[in-house]
């Protein structure tokens, strides 16, 4: 998690949910501080947003008001629509990526890695890459498009050998216990909400630092589909958990952030 993570958070979940008006500067950092944020690491993480464009600022006084880019909103919209694509029932198949770069170009290959690895690919064996997604090969294309590879060959395969199932390949590629305990993780900080839901800053603390925990595992995680996730799978139970917990403690954080907002908004009349 970085304050940069805090700040895209508290914008398109919570300023975006409540008008998305431009708000001053001192308002976000006075919001980031129920998280623990100083100051300066607010206000250096919001500059680096706008250099990023993603966030904009203009000038009232002597404030400073931000607001959310089209830029940044389109950035969740894809990386949502992304997520739910990798939803889709699965066909069966397994798209393949086998990649060469020269030996030279370290960085190259690493980028490559990083490409396949964001478009849900995991590593057969070091210059083979699989994944299950239907979409996988049209988001590998994308990310790698920029990238001069020796060989980039774009396959769709099977398993073919009795030996070897499908859920047997898919924990070759991935680390599956790992990636469960950073599910069973956040399952786990979800459930201390079920029974009673923090308010004021407290409740805005707490959603943010669960999106971004959630937001890590996610990053990491192919989402398998059913037929090739390991009994027991905690991710299904922390989709549930979110849509009822985190839905709750959504809304405590909201109403704090409205209260924040509330309370800013005479004094900003009145200059």
């Amino acid at each position: 998690m970085t304050v940069r993570d805090l700040v895209v958070d508290l914008c398109t979940e919570h300023l975006d949910a409540l008008g998305g008006d431009p708000v001053s500067l001192q308002t976000l950092v006075r919001l980031l501080a129920a998280c623990g944020v100083a100051e300066p690491s607010a206000r250096v993480a919001a500059a680096a947003l706008r250099r990023a464009g993603w966030l904009s600022a203009t000038r009232r006084g002597r404030e400073t008001l931000v607001l959310p880019t089209a830029l940044l909103r389109e950035s969740v919209t894809a990386r949502g629509e992304r997520i739910q694509r990798r939803l889709d029932p699965w066909d069966g198949q397994w798209r393949m990526v086998v990649y060469s770069v020269p030996e030279t170009d370290r960085a190259a290959r690493e980028r490559v890695r990083r490409g396949l690895a964001r478009a849900g690919f995991g590593p057969l064996a070091p210059a083979t890459w699989v994944s299950p997604h239907p979409s996988a090969l049209d988001e590998v294309h994308a990310e790698l498009a920029g990238e001069r590879t020796s060989r980039l060959d774009l396959l769709t395969a099977h398993v073919a050998d009795p030996r070897l199932s499908d859920v047997d390949l898919a924990a070759r590629c991935w680390d599956l216990p790992l990636l469960a305990a950073g599910w069973s993780r956040v399952l786990d900080r979800l459930r201390t909400v079920a029974g009673t839901v923090p308010q004021g800053p407290a409740a805005l603390a707490l959603h943010l630092r669960l999106r971004a925990d959630l937001r890590a595992v996610l990053a990491a995680d192919p989402l398998l589909p059913a037929p090739l996730q390991p009994a027991g799978w905690p991710a299904r139970d922390v989709r549930d958990a979110w849509a009822d917990s985190g839905a709750r403690l959504a809304a405590a954080a909201r109403a704090h952030v409205a209260d924040v907002l509330g309370a800013v908004a005479p004094r900003a009349a009145v200059a």
